[in-house]
């Protein structure tokens, strides 16, 4: 690690470990600095600044944070873990926005997935199988739409919800309540070794905190603060998913709730959600369709997400240029397809991508289109849902009218 890297990291353990401060505070001075070590090189002005009472800055001058801060510090530089610090450009700006946010993360895997549009998916860990199963669907619709799914790593729900995502473009992210280097539940050690090789794993905790339950809490609100949304799939009413829905309400995000049958248990949290004012949802289709504003917003200025690592190469073919979109030559065709399917300027372009070939790689209509593979998914998927396009293996699409 860098050396000053390496001082700003030890700053923000500074204001972690202070027994005095909390999230709220650490963010105050965070954004009035901008900088852990400057905030902590001023920390005289933290109360004549109104960002700490007195009580805060004696019992942060008093150093009582200093064992656990290097003690903390030299085992995770010992173990080699990444580091996310408030200050760094890629920090997710969704979770620097909330009222509570780390001042710092651990992380293993594809960093690059903390730019993309998120959705988290939570659920029961002792769930039905009718839960299970919803869980496989929605994850594969929105990460197929280039939208990474976050979810807590648990078994049940969660654990299903990772699986499905990390088979599509949208990956997905595990966060933890544990240090990074514990493997909780060790039943899912398999998907612990796919996340850190084609997703990412995350914790704000210290190397070597255990499983206590006092942590669950605190990993929720990142849950949330990553997301647009959170969807709950299956939960009773006192569970750790309805704290996450109340997390995301007062993050300001939206909040998805699946219907189950009236008679089990399980489903009760969910149907007090939507009768608490929730969106009723019965798949992912009905996700992308209300996240649609957020997510093309988002995914303009997020990653160049790709597909999966295993999908076929683009075969070679006539290279598509972005100007020969505004060709005329096939414009009354397209207008009267527009006109009947109220097609936005975007789609129109995008269909105009499709019109002449029969199948059409997405990483060249990116390419023509000039948009980020998470915006041009998600405007696929919703023209997929109107029957007017076809998806094909290996992320190919055509117009649905030339394949039928």
């Amino acid at each position: 690690m860098h050396p000053d890297r390496r001082e700003e990291y030890l700053a923000c353990l500074a204001l972690r470990n202070s027994s005095g401060l909390g999230p709220r505070t650490w963010k105050k001075i965070l954004e009035h600095f901008g900088q852990a070590g400057i905030a902590v090189e001023h920390v005289d002005q933290w109360y004549q600044l109104g960002l700490a009472s007195r009580r805060q800055v004696r019992e942060f001058l008093a150093g009582t944070w200093q064992q656990a801060a290097n003690c903390e510090a030299f085992t995770a530089m010992d173990k080699g873990m990444e580091v996310l610090l408030w200050s760094d450009a890629d920090y997710p700006w969704m979770l620097r926005c909330i009222p509570n946010p780390p001042a710092l993360l651990y992380l293993s895997g594809d960093r690059g997935l903390l730019a993309s549009p998120a959705l988290a998916i939570v659920g029961s860990r002792k769930c039905s199988r009718y839960g299970l199963e919803t869980a496989r669907a929605i994850s594969q619709d929105v990460a197929r739409a280039g939208v990474c799914v976050v979810s807590g790593f648990a078994a049940g729900i969660d654990r299903q919800a990772h699986v499905a995502a990390l088979q599509e473009v949208g990956s997905s992210i595990a966060v933890l309540g544990t240090g990074l280097d514990l493997l909780y539940p060790a039943v899912n050690k398999d998907l612990w070794l796919l996340l850190r090789k084609q997703g990412l794993i995350i914790t704000e905790f210290a190397p070597g905190t255990r499983p206590e339950a006092m942590n669950f809490p605190h990993r929720n609100r990142i849950i949330s603060g990553l997301s647009l949304g959170v969807a709950v799939v299956e939960a009773a009413v006192r569970s750790g998913s309805l704290i996450t829905a109340a997390m995301a309400l007062e993050q300001g995000r939206e909040v998805f709730a699946l219907p189950g049958p009236v008679n089990m248990e399980s489903y009760n949290g969910c149907h007090h959600l939507i009768r608490q004012g929730a969106t009723l949802v019965r798949g992912g289709e009905d996700i992308l369709v209300a996240l649609q504003p957020q997510l093309v917003a988002a995914g303009t200025a997020g990653r160049r997400a790709g597909p999966r690592a295993d999908a076929p190469n683009p075969k070679p073919g006539t290279p598509l240029d972005a100007a020969a979109l505004d060709q005329t030559g096939r414009e009354s065709q397209l207008k009267r397809t527009a006109h009947r399917e109220r097609l936005n300027d975007e789609e129109m372009r995008l269909v105009a991508v499709l019109e002449d070939r029969d199948k059409v790689h997405i990483d060249a209509i990116c390419e023509a289109l000039e948009q980020e593979p998470a915006v041009v998914s998600t405007q696929l998927l919703l023209l997929e849902m109107r029957s007017l396009v076809m998806r094909h293996p290996g992320m190919y699409y055509s117009l649905w009218s030339k394949q039928a």
